[in-house]
């Protein structure tokens, strides 16, 4: 067996760090999405929900976060029940809803997305636009090859 090229060594470490800042964020998200009563699931699924460029649906959340249908729906019918967000009809699905933020929704976002704002500073200190621009690209192109690689296996 090949020993790895240097790629695949550095791709093993970007993964390492790609999941301690996963954990990282996910605390910090947490602790904000508290203070409004929303656990870091909760949140993350309604910022899916108000920050979506047409209303997405339960399944499309699922398969962009990773996570099992089953678990979004849950998630959802709590934020329903909670009136952050409301299911509307899918002229394109009868069964998949699709997921709207109600007012309440979009303020209760807000006021996380605006808690945030010091600690994004505060993360962000001696980073360049470019450098935060080019780590996101490269982490795009890195996820959709993977996604492409799933799809055709």
């Amino acid at each position: 067996m090949k020993p790895p090229k240097r790629t695949e060594l550095a791709f093993g470490e970007l993964i390492d760090e790609v999941l301690r800042l996963a954990g990282r964020v996910a605390t910090a998200n947490g602790a904000m999405a508290a203070t409004v009563d929303l656990t870091s699931a909760q949140h993350l699924v309604l910022t899916a929900v108000v920050n979506a460029p047409r209303p997405p649906t339960v399944p499309q959340i699922g398969r962009s976060l990773g996570h099992s249908r089953q678990a979004v729906q849950r998630i959802a019918d709590h934020l329903e029940q909670r009136t952050l967000i409301m299911y509307a009809d899918n002229p394109d699905h009868r069964v998949a809803r699709l997921l709207l933020p109600t007012v309440a929704g979009r303020r209760a976002h807000a006021a996380v997305h605006e808690l945030s704002r010091g600690w994004v500073s505060d993360a962000t200190t001696g980073t360049t636009d470019a450098e935060i621009i080019d780590a996101t690209a490269t982490l795009r192109a890195l996820r959709k090859r993977i996604e492409h690689r799933e799809r055709s296996h």
